[in-house]
C-alpha cells in the first residue's frame, strides 16, 4: 500500500480510487483549503480527535478504538494508495499512517515503516500518543524506530 500526507492546506487532488482518512478535532469542519477532500467521493474515514498526546478535560484522545476504525476500514476497503490528512498534516496525519503501514506490512520492519512516512512527509512529527497505542496494538517498537530517526536528524522525538 502506497500511503501519502498532508494537511488541509496542501491537500492534493485526490482520486476516487484512493481512499482517506481524515483526522478533525471534534466540533470542527472542512476549511476551505481541503475542498478537494470534501469533493472526493471515494472510500472515506473520518476520525474525530484532538491532537493531545495525554488525557485532558474536554478533549477526545487517541485511543484504541480509533485504531480499530482504522484496521476495520483498511480490511473492508484493502487500498493500494491511501492518503492520510489532519489540520496540519503534521502529528496526527503522520501516526495514523504509521499504523496503517504497520497493520498492513507486517513484514517491514519497524525502520522501514518509519522511513517510508518520513520520506513522504518529512516535516512530520507523529502523535506519540497515537504511536504508543499502535506500539501495543500491533506489538511492535515504532516509538523507539522513531527516536532514532529523529535521533539522526539531532531532534528529540518525543520532546521532553
Amino acid at each position: 500500500m502506497r500511503v501519502s500526507i498532508s494537511g488541509q492546506a496542501d491537500m492534493p487532488t485526490l482520486s476516487n480510487e484512493q481512499a482517506v482518512i481524515v483526522a478533525l478535532d471534534p466540533g470542527t469542519h472542512l476549511s476551505d483549503g481541503s475542498r478537494r477532500l470534501a469533493e472526493h467521493e471515494g472510500p472515506r474515514l473520518n476520525l474525530r480527535v484532538h491532537d493531545v498526546w495525554f488525557d485532558a478535560e474536554g478533549q477526545i484522545a487517541p485511543n484504541a478504538e480509533h485504531l480499530r476504525a482504522i484496521e476495520e476500514f483498511l480490511a473492508t476497503h484493502r487500498p493500494t494508495h491511501l492518503h492520510v490528512s489532519c489540520l496540519a498534516g503534521v502529528s496526527r496525519s503522520a501516526a495514523f499512517a504509521l499504523f496503517a503501514l504497520a497493520t498492513t506490512h507486517p513484514e517491514w520492519p519497524d525502520e522501514a515503516v518509519v522511513r517510508a512516512v518520513l520520506n513522504v512527509r518529512p516535516q512530520c512529527f507523529p502523535n506519540p500518543r497515537i504511536v504508543e497505542l499502535a506500539d501495543r496494538r500491533l506489538q511492535r517498537n515504532l516509538t523507539a524506530a522513531l527516536r532514532r530517526a529523529f535521533e539522526e536528524r539531532q531532534v528529540a522525538w518525543p520532546p521532553s
